[in-house]
């Protein structure tokens, strides 16, 4: 009897992703045959081909001609025109040019995917491309972190209703998922949905499967969904499942295989199925990507993720709160030594793989020495990359070592240069200890990524100013950084304990019924919207001279190009590229369309009606419905 564990659209298709090798690896020690299914890297090897970038091309210039003879916009057709008019530039040249940058991206002797021009144009490409099927499908929003339309994944009405065919770009892909697993007969379907941007088109999938194999049981897990179903009530755990005849929450491992016993004997399972938080690692093999579609991912080698550990051994950060678990992180835990060392040699050997990430939540500075030595000492020859800690026990020494066993860079989380700000968040460390933590990495030759994000309760400009004037100062020793904007997450310190950083109050939408967003207002404003204004300029500023992408791409943290890069280019080369940007000439494309209106104008005033809408329902009504959002929009004059 097979089980097919697939991970569905949409996230980073640069490289594989953790948690189907990791349940095949478990299942198939077990006497299980699985058959992986990585649906994110397929549908994206489909949509981004010449010919299907005509045909949605030929879809937009379609509804653009539609809009353009009405004899006048409503805010929702003038949302509709504005966002086909904004790629109307890119039809005439994304469809020839769209199949050249994948091979660019893809090129195995790295030639052009390691010369700067080539690549960046094949990123602006694949990237104009995702705009035009965002459009061709409007309102969907899509990149490779985001699936969303304006009201998707409110209610399970909305999710079923978006998981329509002619809602849903991936839907062609789906049905040639369908077509293999009529030739498998599957007693088992599990969709692992790690990120949100995977939630509705792993509904939209699971709809879709349920309808034609009515009689096969499928289930859904990962952190996205454990982080949904976790806050819920039981009846509405359940209304909320829809298509999914069972969920497994937290660590899916044992759970999982119970789940197949269960099956096989007969038996009916519980629609909840709670996994542990705390499974031990020394007990589970390596992941297993044997079965995956290697040569799909977009990269011209392979980076491979494993799992040294697990959890967070710190767990105190206020603004935390990712991963397997009900609030904060999950505890820390550890793979043996030895057993590492062995994984990562047989992972090298039959894959052909020397660049590694270690995809954790924190790695013990201890530990990577211990590994770095004991990988030195093997001689394997392998690239690792990992998020840490900036803890003092990254001495010289231990940086040392960790270069010379492997390590290519790390990510560390910096947060903020703001004594009171690092001491209000527990940290746990001193501005002083990050200054030399960064500098001790670099001296050794690592490639240090500050992470860093401003807007947190309380903080005020000063303070904000002062993390990017840390940056500044250390430029020569950060490789990349990152200075995003702080979100409250249900399960937080903060959202658990909103008194302690002067927040009056925090809400959830009347009508988000699984909960996506947390919203907050503070006791006493410490920065106005200027001030904010200021902050985000100079981080423009100070992002212009490094070479930055949005993830996934090369120069975003922690990812699979990124890593590349660094390997054959060296830990400077996103300050040597600074501006690449700007350089690129990509073609001057005509739509050979014409506007009635005064798109200029229109696309303003359309954006700031639509702006103001969503300010009401939030701020205001503090309350989200599609209906909702049409009363206030037929208020708004037609044009």
């Amino acid at each position: 009897m097979t089980i097919a564990l697939i991970y569905p659209p949409t996230c980073d298709p640069t490289a594989p992703y953790l948690s189907i090798p990791t349940l095949a690896a478990w299942l198939r020690a077990h006497g299980k045959t699985v058959l992986p299914i990585d649906a994110n890297v397929e549908a994206y090897d489909r949509l981004l081909q010449g010919q299907i970038m005509e045909e949605t091309a030929k879809k937009i210039r379609i509804s653009l001609k539609k809009l353009d003879k009405k004899p006048s916009l409503n805010h929702a057709d003038q949302m509709h025109y504005t966002r086909l008019w904004e790629v109307a530039k890119d039809l005439s040249w994304v469809p020839s040019a769209m199949n050249d940058a994948v091979a660019v991206l893809r090129d195995r002797t790295g030639k052009r995917f390691f010369n700067s021009t080539d690549y960046e144009r094949a990123v602006q490409t694949v990237q104009a491309g995702l705009n035009m099927i965002g459009a061709a499908y409007h309102p969907l929003s899509l990149d490779f972190t985001s699936f969303r339309t304006p009201f998707s994944l409110l209610t399970p009405k909305q999710i079923k209703a978006d998981a329509a065919p002619e809602k849903n770009p991936f839907h062609a892909c789906f049905e040639s998922i369908g077509d293999r697993l009529t030739l498998e007969t599957p007693m088992l379907i599990g969709i692992s949905m790690a990120f949100p941007g995977q939630v509705q088109p792993g509904f939209s999938l699971a709809y879709y499967l349920k309808a034609r194999f009515p009689q096969v049981h499928i289930t859904v897990g990962g952190p996205a969904m454990t982080q949904i179903l976790v806050r819920q009530t039981p009846e509405n755990q359940t209304r909320i499942l829809g298509p999914f005849d069972s969920a497994v929450l937290y660590e899916g491992e044992e759970a999982l295989l119970e789940l197949t016993n269960t099956l096989a004997s007969g038996e009916t399972p519980d629609r909840i199925i709670i996994g542990k938080t705390d499974t031990r690692l020394d007990r589970l093999p390596p992941p297993d990507f044997d079965g995956l579609p290697l040569h799909l991912y977009f990269s011209p080698e392979l980076v491979l993720p494993y799992d040294p550990s697990r959890g967070c051994y710190w767990g105190k950060c206020a603004f935390c709160h990712y991963g397997l678990c009900g609030s904060g992180t999950a505890r820390y835990r550890e793979r043996k030594i030895p057993n590492m060392v062995s994984h990562l040699r047989d992972m090298a050997s039959r894959h052909q793989c020397r660049n590694f990430y270690f995809s954790q939540d924190a790695f013990l500075p201890a530990t990577a020495r211990k590994l770095s030595l004991a990988l030195r000492e093997e001689n394997l020859g392998i690239h690792w990359s990992s998020d840490m800690r900036p803890e003092k026990e990254l001495t010289e020494d231990c940086c040392q070592d960790m270069k010379d066993g492997g390590a290519l860079s790390i990510a560390l989380g910096i947060e903020s240069a703001s004594p009171r700000v690092l001491k209000l968040i527990h940290k746990g460390i001193t501005v002083d200890t990050l200054r030399t933590v960064v500098k001790n990495l670099a001296k050794a030759g690592i490639s240090v990524e500050a992470m860093c994000f401003n807007a947190f309760p309380t903080e005020t400009r000063v303070e904000a100013e002062t993390t990017l004037q840390f940056i500044r100062d250390l430029k020569k020793d950060i490789a990349l950084f990152i200075c995003g904007r702080f979100g409250l997450w249900h399960g937080s310190h903060v959202a658990l304990h909103p008194e302690q950083y002067q927040i009056r109050k925090i809400w959830q939408l009347i009508g988000d019924e699984l909960g996506t967003a947390l919203f907050y207002e503070s006791s006493g404003s410490t920065r106005s919207p200027e001030d904010q204004d200021r902050i985000d300029d100079a981080i423009d500023a100070l992002s212009s001279r490094w070479w930055l992408h949005d993830y996934p791409w090369a120069g975003s943290l922690s990812t699979a190009h990124t890593l590349l890069w660094y390997a054959h280019e060296g830990r400077d080369i996103f300050k040597r590229q600074a501006g690449i940007q700007r350089r690129i000439s990509l073609p001057k494309g005509k739509s050979g369309l014409k506007s009635r209106y005064d798109m200029k104008k229109l696309m303003l005033q359309a954006g700031a009606n639509e702006a103001e809408i969503w300010n009401r329902l939030i701020h205001e009504q503090k309350s989200v419905s599609q209906k909702q959002y049409e009363t206030l929009a037929a208020r708004i004059k037609s044009v």
